[in-house]
């Protein structure tokens, strides 16, 4: 086994089946709704990442292959408050194992997110040695006032309003992916038709091209809700916000859906790089870690247990049909030399400048 290191309105995506002329069958999202956005001038797709708690039949530990190439680090992490918020949270949690370790500063393992139980799970009983990287708790993980769980959990799949709506101040955003995903917050009308529609708990909203282009950042209209966000777009504001670059961050069919988007091929180039891939299915996030070329296989953390599963890529996972990918880079950390030679550099000009001043 070869080891690569560093380097939904609860619309939902209906599949129907395309006959391409003598070619197997392909499944092709059609979105229950669509919108034209005059500023990208094409249809925008919509869609929610609905699965709940509950483990599914067809989950569990894949064998993984002599021949897999895998990247380490990447943790796994029991159902936290959504799947997609869980999965940001397994992906972030790799990069504060891998130099990004910003990603996560609490009191867990010495400031460094665990590899196993990475979310609280249930936030009534949290796992014990689990972090708050996913969902920030008032009273867990170090922390003494309400975080994302207090001011919009109730219970998987609970409408609002949320609990802080008319009883306390809402929190900042902070130290977790789903309060920057929009994750179970219930304020967004996507429909735009006056009325709170979105998002029930446990739930987080994608946007996409169906065109199959790859749609950069999307953020949404503040007509939708404020602050203005969604699944990819929250991903970049979480890493924003402690403190990194994002080079490119973007949600895309894939090539088995639409000719040219996102393949395989590209999918194995992700891992190459060092680059775990949000892998989405029917109502499901699940996080890209390793594949096997010769099987076209993807391995994955799929947000139900601490395990690696598997599934073949364009395919299905536990009857759910992958759709498309969410994709995030960040622009790479300074070594500490390169700062320690960053830091003599200026003391060596300030030196300079001053000896001028006194010629």
């Amino acid at each position: 086994m070869r080891w690569v290191r560093w380097q939904g309105f609860f619309i939902i995506g209906l599949f129907s089946v395309i006959l391409l002329g003598n070619a197997a069958a392909v499944l092709a999202i059609e979105p229950v709704t669509t919108f034209f956005d005059e500023q990208l001038g094409c249809e925008i797709g919509i869609t929610q990442t609905t699965s709940g708690p509950t483990v599914p039949e067809g989950t569990g530990p894949s064998p993984i292959s002599q021949s897999a190439v895998m990247l380490s680090n990447v943790p796994t992490s029991s159902w936290t408050c959504g799947c997609s918020a869980t999965s940001a949270g397994m992906m972030f949690g790799y990069y504060d194992r891998t130099g990004y370790s910003n990603m996560y500063t609490g009191p867990c393992g010495g400031g460094v997110v665990p590899l196993t139980h990475l979310g609280q799970g249930d936030p009534t009983n949290p796992i014990a040695g689990s972090c708050s990287i996913i969902a920030t708790q008032n009273g867990f993980d170090g922390r003494v006032t309400k975080g994302h769980v207090d001011d919009y959990w109730i219970s998987s799949g609970s409408p609002g309003p949320d609990p802080w709506v008319g009883n306390w101040t809402e929190h900042t955003w902070s130290g977790c992916t789903a309060d920057f995903m929009g994750t179970n917050q219930w304020k967004w009308d996507y429909d735009l038709n006056s009325s709170i529609d979105s998002n029930v708990d446990g739930s987080t909203t994608f946007f996409y091209n169906p065109s199959g282009t790859k749609l950069y950042d999307y953020t949404p209209s503040a007509a939708y809700g404020l602050p203005r966000t969604e699944g990819c777009h929250g991903m970049r504001l979480f890493a924003e916000s402690r403190g990194y670059t994002v080079l490119t961050n973007y949600t895309q069919l894939i090539a088995e859906q639409v000719t040219g988007a996102f393949s395989f091929a590209d999918y194995m180039n992700e891992i190459n790089n060092g680059y775990p891939v949000m892998i989405q299915v029917e109502n499901h996030s699940m996080v890209g870690m390793g594949y096997d070329a010769s099987t076209n296989k993807v391995y994955l953390h799929d947000t139900w247990g601490d395990y690696t599963a598997s599934m073949t890529w364009g395919g299905s996972y536990s009857g759910l049909q992958q759709w498309g990918v969410t994709v995030i880079h960040l622009a790479p950390v300074p070594e500490p030399a390169t700062w320690v030679m960053l830091g003599t550099g200026l003391v060596g000009l300030l030196a300079f400048y001053r000896r001028r001043r006194r010629s």
